[in-house]
């Protein structure tokens, strides 16, 4: 019992790992198209921020009180803008490891966005959506 326990765990652990792939818009739309995805910020100072899209909910999570709320079609939009620039500014030159980065994730897939900017962008998208 406890073998097949332990296998099922390291099933569930192994499908559950998402695939990272390139950070292009086929791959985008693909995680956007689950309609359950999680858009992450990576601080250089270690912290994380996140909005996460479940069932038209946004929730956002950070070190204040984490906030959920119904999405409106204009903030999607706003959204999807958002994250079309930082796309468009993604360089392969920089380290995720050393720089702020973006995680654009669902259960299957994962990109990593390194832009060449600081933290603005995401101050900014967090001000409009009133998120902070």
């Amino acid at each position: 019992m406890k073998k097949v326990v332990i296998y099922l765990i390291l099933i569930g652990g192994i499908t559950s790992c998402a695939r990272e792939v390139d950070p292009t818009i086929e791959n985008i739309n693909t995680i956007f198209k689950s309609k359950d995805f999680t858009f992450e910020f990576n601080k250089k100072d270690g912290s994380i921020e996140s909005l996460s899209f479940r069932n038209d909910y946004l929730v956002y999570k950070s070190k204040n009180p984490t906030v959920r709320r119904e999405v409106t079609y204009d903030e999607v939009l706003l959204i999807n803008n958002f994250i079309q620039k930082i796309v468009n500014l993604h360089s392969t030159a920089l380290d995720p490891e050393t720089n702020s980065h973006y995680i654009i994730k669902n259960t299957a897939y994962k990109v990593i966005i390194v832009p060449d900017q600081e933290d603005y962008y995401f101050e900014a998208l967090l001000k409009t959506l009133k998120l902070e």
